[in-house]
């Protein structure tokens, strides 16, 4: 197990502000951290290691994040936005016809959050870190985004009612989210990946008509 020989040192708000700025050091730090949460865990993983491993200073990190958490958060948004750009990119290519992106849409999600770097750190490590009520917060966007845009052709089409999207994509992102994790958390995730998708594709069948997915 990795432990800080020193306390982190919280960045002052000049500081925070600072931090956005794109710099070499802030895309190396995210590479780097990426790589280790992703093989060691938030937990196992030390600033120290971090920024030996990028090849810089503490006072650079702490330059660009206000401690490890803000590292970790900086990391766990990136990854989600290349996800979610994956997911659809994936999922325009898997289609015949646009009432398909919602089943196919969630399939590829089941298996991109399946990869153990994408599993340890947006399912396991990301609401331990984060905290449950933030972890979700930060990931409402990226699943209204992939799935209010499928429901909206489902009503295009005539196989739902028009209605207020919002709520109808928060109860399947949650059926999906929750999938994910079942499947993270299993001892066999190959046999949960293949129930929990049948899982999802049979509720998913049930909302549009079983002849239209």
């Amino acid at each position: 197990m990795s432990f800080e020989t020193t306390p982190p040192v919280k960045a002052p708000e000049e500081a925070k502000s600072r931090a956005k700025r794109p710099s070499k050091n802030r895309v190396k730090l995210l590479e780097v951290a990426r790589r280790l949460f992703g093989e060691k865990g938030y937990a196992e993983t030390g600033t120290e290691e971090i920024v030996a491993a990028a090849g810089i200073t503490r006072g650079a990190l702490y330059y660009q994040f206000a401690d490890k958490e803000d590292l970790f958060r900086a990391v766990f948004e990136e990854m989600l936005t290349e996800c979610g750009q994956e997911i659809f990119e994936k999922t325009m290519q898997g289609i015949e016809h646009d009432r398909e992106d919602l089943h196919v849409g969630t399939q590829v999600m089941l298996d991109i959050f399946s990869r153990p770097e994408v599993k340890r750190i947006l399912l396991l490590d990301g609401p331990v870190v984060m905290g449950w009520a933030d972890w979700r917060e930060v990931q409402r966007p990226f699943h209204l985004a992939l799935i209010g845009h499928a429901l909206e052709h489902l009503v295009d089409e005539g196989l739902i009612p028009d209605q207020p999207l919002e709520p109808l994509a928060d109860v399947i992102s949650g059926a999906a989210m929750q999938a994910a994790l079942a499947i993270a958390n299993a001892q066999d995730p190959a046999a949960a990946r293949k129930i929990y998708g049948e899982s999802l594709a049979q509720l998913l069948r049930r909302l549009a008509g079983p002849s239209n997915m």
